[in-house]
């Protein structure tokens, strides 16, 4: 492993549009359908578009780049370049012409995005919630489950949390980008935590808040950005200071 690697891969990791040292407020992009009492989407969740709403997002082209279809693959997708969540729907990664490991990364960054998009977009407001202290919260570490962790470990189906999987786990806010719900993770392994939306996604009445992480192994061992752990959850109390459980997981 060599330090050009480690750099690459932890800017990839931790980068994005405006890094400060420290985060201001987060404001709210927008709701699913423009009402101000529908599911609340925050900076992040569409990024990789111009318009802020799910159902204009879904189907605008993504600023940096697009895909195509391997020869034979999916012989009924009517779409062979790819260049938006629509089009993306329904397609792996196998399926796609893919060579450096940038494209890779990039591929499974816009499909975890992708498909909470498509969660999102059949949301709904939520008549209770016991979870939005996870999202202001400047340590969630023993909140966390321990599955949201990006190598739980063997231990972890008996760990309490995140920081019981990973005891060096830390948060803070120094290069957070100013105005996203978002920490900056460091330990085992480090990278971006970004609060993405928060609405009843499971159809239980009760709200749900999506987590997006985007992680690098740290120190020794680190390897290239296509070994980035890129996942996203929804996350969910049933009652008031109940533990968070996992309602959904993408990846």
């Amino acid at each position: 492993m060599t330090p050009i690697k480690t750099v690459v891969t932890l800017a990839l990791a931790l980068s994005g549009p405006l890094a400060c040292k420290g985060a201001s407020p987060a404001t709210t992009t927008g709701s699913q359908d423009g009402g101000g009492n529908r599911v609340q989407l925050w900076p992040g969740i569409t990024e990789e578009t111009s318009p802020s709403d799910l159902s204009t997002a879904w189907t605008a082209p993504w600023l940096n780049g697009a895909f195509s279809l391997k020869d034979g693959a999916l012989p009924d997708h009517h779409v062979r370049r790819l260049s938006s969540c629509a089009d993306l729907a329904g397609v792996a990664e196998s399926d796609v012409v893919l060579s450096r490991g940038w494209e890779h990364y990039n591929f499974r960054e816009k499909s975890v995005r992708c498909r909470v998009m498509s969660r999102l977009r059949t949301a709904r407001p939520a008549r209770v919630g016991y979870v939005r202290d996870l999202v202001e919260s400047d340590d969630p570490g023993e909140l966390l489950p321990a599955a949201v962790a990006p190598m739980p470990g063997p231990d972890a189906a008996r760990a309490r949390s995140w920081r019981a999987v990973d005891p060096t786990l830390t948060f803070d806010r120094v290069g957070a980008r100013g105005g996203y719900h978002e920490l900056i993770v460091r330990g085992a392994y480090r990278g971006r935590l970004t609060w993405l939306a928060a609405g009843d996604i499971d159809g239980d009445g009760i709200e749900d808040v999506v987590m997006f992480s985007n992680l690098a192994r740290s120190g020794e061992g680190a390897g290239a950005a296509l070994d980035n752990v890129i996942r996203a959850f929804a996350l969910t109390r049933r009652q008031e200071g109940g533990p968070v459980a996992i309602v959904e997981q993408f990846e």
